[in-house]
């Protein structure tokens, strides 16, 4: 994580921070109010929530009206906080992004918040991460052809655009039936362009010169981590591939199994997707390890690049000895992808796919090879 995104989340804290804190240090003399205005001022530029009304329990209290706005600011700072924890210990994953988008809803508590990025083969705005909204992630698209819809403009003109009621704007297409204000901003890298960031409220005009502000420097601070999971996700994609391609490499050797990693993948997500939810693989099948073993499995025979074509060939049964070398394969398997990552860093999928490759052809009864493990001995990926 960069440490530009760090430090400006923490001005951001800090900011909050000292406003929840003011209160403490106000003076019991009603006459000396300016500690308070301050203290006032501050709450309503950072924390006043979009659409927010005014409390309906007055008291004499000199500090009672600031109660409201310190309630908001102390649950924006520990939103906040959480934010800047999850960036720094987040995976990139297939829910980076919506991790992005929940935690900066929690921070502006809007109704609705949604994140748009730009797909470059087909030029259009693809939704990858949503609150609010009751569109589907990934599937709704907005084509930059359509000229009229604000998310449009904002991302060809690079400004943001703030709409009091969206329902009444000619030719723009509302996300939601109940949307009365919208907030569109440009997501900015280096390079220009990447997406486009929406806030909306249920309430007409709810975004004022201050909530512009702070939606300014999250948007801003949250381009640098949207950037950063894009590169970290592209070059995910293409380890993949080449690693997949290695696997390909070893089943093109045998002629005579064309297909049959793609039926391994296949059918390893099957049965790792159906222990989902079984208690007694609740620790350890998950959605990480699905989204994992479908691509790990393409590597149980990697170690076959190792074997002589005159025994991976051999059109009859093997003899004893030839059948010996064979089930090197497994071995040579695990220790190349083991090597890799002690050459290369760890890697979940290679590291998977080395216990795959090893342990593959163990038996749940102690009769498999190369080691002769049983029953929960074998790992769940092997197993699987």
């Amino acid at each position: 994580m960069p440490d530009t995104i760090i430090t400006g989340l923490d001005t951001i804290a800090t900011e909050l921070d000292t406003a929840v804190d003011t209160k403490e240090y106000l003076p019991d003399d009603p006459e000396n109010d300016l500690a308070q205005r301050d203290a006032e001022e501050v709450a309503e530029v950072i924390a006043a929530a979009p659409g927010s009304t005014a409390p309906t329990d007055q008291t004499t209290d000199p500090g009672a009206s600031l109660v409201p706005s310190q309630s908001v600011l102390s649950r924006r700072l520990r939103a906040l906080q959480s934010l800047n924890t999850k960036l720094m210990c987040m995976n990139v994953d297939a829910t980076s992004y919506q991790d992005i988008v929940r935690g900066v809803w929690k921070v502006i508590g809007c109704d609705f918040c949604a994140l748009f990025l730009h797909d470059r083969t087909y030029d259009r705005l693809v939704l990858s991460g949503s609150v609010g909204y009751d569109l589907e992630v990934g599937s709704y698209q907005i084509s930059l052809d359509e000229a009229d819809r604000i998310h449009c403009q904002v991302f060809q003109e690079e400004y943001l655009v703030n709409v009091p009621n969206p329902l009444k704007t000619p030719g723009n297409v509302a996300l939601d039936e109940n949307l009365r204000a919208n907030l569109v901003y440009p997501i900015i890298s280096q390079n220009g362009p990447v997406g486009v960031f929406d806030f909306g409220s249920q309430t007409p005009g709810a975004f004022s010169g201050e909530e512009l502000d702070i939606c300014s420097m999250l948007v801003d601070q949250m381009a640098y981590s949207i950037e950063n999971v894009r590169l970290l996700r592209e070059l995910s994609r293409s380890r993949d591939a080449v690693i997949r391609g290695m696997a390909l490499l070893a089943e093109s050797r045998d002629k005579h199994i064309g297909g049959h990693l793609d039926r391994i993948c296949a059918s390893s997500h099957l049965l790792a997707g159906r222990l989902l939810g079984m208690p007694e693989y609740i620790d350890e099948a998950s959605i990480e390890f699905v989204d994992t073993i479908v691509r790990a499995a393409a590597l149980h025979d990697i170690g076959k690049v190792g074997i002589p074509d005159s025994i991976l060939l051999k059109p009859g049964k093997l003899d004893e000895v030839e059948f010996e070398v064979m089930k090197t394969h497994t071995t040579i398997g695990a220790d190349l992808l083991l090597n890799l990552m002690h050459h290369h860093g760890s890697y979940l999928m290679i590291k998977m796919g080395a216990e795959v490759a090893r342990a593959h052809h163990e038996w749940w009864d102690g009769s498999g090879y190369p080691k002769g493990l049983r029953g929960e001995d074998i790992s769940l990926a092997a197993r699987v």
